[in-house]
């Protein structure tokens, strides 16, 4: 049978493992937020495109080297030695490595002009294909002659097309009086008949 000494011991040794429990349950989260990145993955072959036009062994001498070009203080202090001297004695996915380290520890502040860029790119894009397509321009209608009322009317007078005749006229523009009433109207243009008319000759409509 168990002393009572034992049975305290075992009784402070699980409460003091359910109060480590309890605490690492409530930091988990937050652990976790912090050390995750917020937003897309970067794109590094957009970004180095924008630093060195996409040459990850460049030295310029300009202070910063890589494809990401990144200096040697940076380089060094987020392990960059382990793989070479400097960023643009390492390889692509080495360097890219690195970047991953920068990007979890300051975010893409380290390339504030070319990471914005390649946002803004991916914000057109993603607008792009949220934005629904353009309804497609109503078509005209297609002219077509009306058998009614022709094209060469004027309020008062009609030009006498091909194949026209005087009843045709009178029905086709509703003539007051008919075809008798159209022809005396034009006497003095069809001195040769009501049957005389020719295209292009222009008729009144109206008195």
């Amino acid at each position: 049978m168990p002393s009572p000494l034992a049975k305290r011991s075992v009784e402070a040794l699980l409460s003091v493992l359910l109060v480590v429990l309890s605490v690492l349950g409530a930091a988990g989260p937050s652990a976790a937020t912090v050390g995750s990145p917020a937003g897309p993955a970067p794109d590094w072959e957009r970004i180095a495109a924008c630093e060195s036009n996409g040459r990850w062994h460049i030295n310029t001498g300009n202070g910063y080297h890589g494809g990401l070009q990144i200096d040697p203080a940076t380089w060094r202090a987020y392990g960059g030695r382990r793989y070479a001297p400097r960023a643009d004695l390492a390889t692509r996915d080495e360097q890219i490595a690195i970047g991953e380290r920068i990007v979890r520890d300051r975010g893409l502040s380290a390339w504030p002009n070319c990471a914005r860029t390649t946002d803004s790119d991916e914000s057109t894009t993603r607008a792009a294909e949220q934005t629904p397509p353009a309804d497609p321009a109503p078509q005209a209608a297609p002219r077509t002659r009306s058998l009614t009322s022709p094209g060469h009317t004027t309020a008062r007078s009609y030009v006498v097309q091909p194949g026209d005749c005087l009843s045709v006229i009178a029905a086709r523009t509703h003539t007051p009086g008919g075809t008798k009433a159209l022809y005396d109207l034009n006497k003095d243009k069809l001195d040769q008949g009501p049957d005389h008319i020719y295209p292009g000759q222009r008729l009144r409509l109206r008195s």
